[in-house]
């Protein structure tokens, strides 16, 4: 397990990220939906993603976690609330991202993300 707790949470409205400590050693904010990874180990994902159902623009329903810009889980079902989230090995660096092709297309005030640090194994040779 990991030592201190590493608990990162953004949004719902207001929207602001949340930590377990002001002082994290694993988690950086970088901006709004977006953070890096301080410390290589297992980390756990969680959210909720509330389409807007008066969103009336050209844009495709999509929200994407991302992993150093590359997609991990795609939504595209925007008749329905959903879930997102897992269990994923992340390195020290690695940049984490929850984006809208539309900001329009979510409720912010019903949409989150967050992530919490399971553990951090120490493999010695």
């Amino acid at each position: 397990m990991a030592k201190d707790p590493c608990v990162a949470k953004f949004g719902p409205s207001p929207s602001e990220w949340q930590m377990a400590s002001s002082e994290s050693s694993c988690l950086n904010k970088m901006s709004d939906w977006k953070l890096r990874i301080l410390q290589n180990g297992l980390y756990a994902i969680y959210g909720r993603v509330t389409p807007n159902p008066t969103y009336k623009g050209f844009a495709p329903f999509e929200v994407q976690l991302c992993k150093n810009k590359d997609a991990i889980q795609t939504l595209t079902d925007s008749s329905k609330i959903q879930n997102l989230g897992n269990i994923y090995e992340f390195n020290a660096g690695d940049t984490i991202e929850l984006r809208f092709n539309s900001d329009d297309q979510v409720l912010k005030t019903n949409t989150y993300f967050g992530i919490i640090l399971l553990a951090n194994p120490q493999f010695g040779s």
